[in-house]
């Protein structure tokens, strides 16, 4: 477990299962190994995890798989349990996915994801008195995480669950679950087509909607494209495949490695401050990118009067909308759906999650096309 509490919080009909058996913990944060002996009661195993609650610890380095490997291999033939490589507080994932690779199988919790369904293969039902044993565990000895300022350590309702279910994950798929639900940050790239563009029947379709929509605003002949942001470049194999000279301007090293294996596509280290600073000119492609927050003034200064810009139709009315209203320089010339929101299974069936669409915005500057 990351934090001691999480025995309490997801895993206690773990220990109600092996009532007669010593339970090992190791607990991440502390790199402590703590022994709640077989044949204790309930409660009095719990109090032995009291002492390593500790609401800070946030960024307490977590240990390596090889360190949690060493540890399983000092126990015969065990059963192990963890968190969710898919649990959506990151630090969490991340030791989960760890104690999976060390172990090689693991019955991970579902634990916290609002985006992603995890299939469990295991639901337990804890009866009052489990329940009641976990609700006191958090009033007695971790009752600061209630109030916590730290929204992956805040103790919630749903985050106390009457009902803990499970599915075993193996290496892969636990690494495939992690780098989709790390899908904003670098840890997406850990692994080929984080977001399965290639075997996914939606995202085909998607993808081949977009470029589509691409080539009915700027023709190969016009000049450069430059898409910003394109990961390992599924969107720009295909706009490449029609003819156009895509400059790919991915941050990321290890997606912009494998651009760089597409003919057709010149790939560069440059983000939206770069480019405003001094990109190509020519069309400008920012498909499903602006969700990290980014500046959208930048847009005013890349060399390019025509932006084409895809986004699901909740981001886009929550951050790109509002700035449009208030600016001058930029002029609607199209709006349209490329893609409607649908639920879909990923990772062979292990997980759904809801695709929630794209919708397709043209932008040029002062009512001009490039």
């Amino acid at each position: 477990m990351l934090h001691s509490e999480d025995v309490a919080l997801d895993f206690l009909s773990v220990l109600t299962r092996h009532a007669a058996d010593d339970v090992h913990v190791l607990i991440g944060t502390h790199a402590e190994h703590v022994v709640l002996p077989g044949g204790t009661p309930l409660a009095e195993r719990l109090a032995l995890l009291a002492p390593y609650v500790d609401p800070g610890r946030n960024t307490a380095p977590l240990p390596a798989p090889d360190t949690v490997a060493d540890r399983l291999r000092e126990l015969p033939e065990p059963q192990v349990w963890t968190h969710s490589p898919a649990d959506h507080r990151a630090r969490r994932a991340r030791y989960g996915r760890s104690v999976v690779q060390a172990a090689g199988t693991a019955a991970c919790a579902v634990g916290d994801n609002p985006h992603l369904q995890l299939v469990a293969e295991r639901a337990e039902a804890l009866d009052g008195a489990e329940v009641a044993a976990k609700v006191g565990f958090v009033v007695t000895h971790a009752g600061a995480l209630l109030n916590s300022r730290v929204p992956d350590r805040l103790v919630t309702t749903e985050r106390v669950p009457a009902v803990e279910r499970f599915a075993r994950l193996e290496r892969e798929p636990a690494d495939r679950l992690y780098a989709l639900t790390a899908s904003l940050s670098d840890d997406a790239a850990q692994v080929t087509d984080p977001w399965e563009f290639e075997t996914s029947a939606y995202e085909v379709a998607r993808l081949d909607a977009t470029a589509a929509w691409v080539a009915r605003w700027w023709f190969p002949g016009d000049g450069p494209l430059v898409e910003v942001g394109p990961c390992e470049g599924a969107l720009s194999r295909r706009l490449a495949d029609k003819g156009y000279t895509v400059h790919a301007a991915e941050p990321n090293p290890v997606f912009r490695a494998r651009l760089e294996t597409v003919p057709g596509v010149l790939a560069t280290p440059d983000g939206l401050e770069e480019l405003a600073k001094a990109g190509p000119s020519g069309a400008y492609l920012l498909s499903e990118m602006l969700y990290y927050g980014q500046d959208l003034d930048l847009l005013h200064r890349l060399p390019t009067d025509l932006l084409l810009i895809s986004l699901a139709a909740e981001r886009l009315n929550d951050t790109v909308w509002p700035w449009v209203r208030e600016q001058s320089e930029w002029t609607v010339a199209e709006r349209c759906e490329l893609a409607a929101p649908a639920l879909e299974f990923v990772c062979d069936g292990r997980a759904y999650l809801r695709k929630r669409g794209s919708r397709g915005l043209v932008l040029t500057r002062g009512g001009r096309r490039a």
